[in-house]
């Protein structure tokens, strides 16, 4: 399994591409999938490998009688894309997902584990601003984490 950190200012070129850091390249070679998050304006970018075991999990939901389940299904997969990165290490993004996450030229990669997100690196400095210090010792609290 792949873990992403650290923060790595990028650039969306004129065609809506990013250049991945040459210390992700590695992990995020061949395809990558694409997608909104459900919570933050932002984007998700999975390796193969990480889409792969989301969608097992999701394949388990009760799509069939669940229509909350189903939405959500709908929602994750039909608003993603997938994307090859190409020899120089550029992933392009579609219009519709920049549009959604209000992505200008100047971008942030986000390590967060088993993804990356991109952000927009003026909407990044303000969920930065509007998070309190206090939420790490909250969720080391909060989720046991016992770090």
């Amino acid at each position: 399994m792949v873990n992403f950190v650290d923060e790595y200012p990028r650039q969306l070129d004129e065609r809506g591409r990013i250049i991945l850091p040459a210390k992700v390249r590695e992990a995020m070679s061949g395809i990558v999938y694409v997608t909104r998050s459900m919570s933050d304006k932002c984007l998700y970018l999975y390796p193969k490998e990480e889409w792969e075991r989301i969608s097992e999990k999701i394949n388990r939901l009760p799509t069939a009688t669940d229509r909350n389940a189903a939405a959500f299904a709908r929602l994750f997969f039909g608003k993603a894309t997938c994307s090859d990165v190409d020899k120089q290490g550029r992933v392009p993004v579609s219009k519709r997902l920049i549009e959604y996450a209000g992505l200008k030229k100047d971008v942030v990669l986000v390590g967060a584990n088993t993804r990356l997100e991109l952000w927009d690196n003026e909407e990044w400095e303000n969920y930065q601003r509007g998070v309190s210090d206090d939420i790490m010792i909250e969720g080391i609290s909060e989720y046991g984490l016992n770090i």
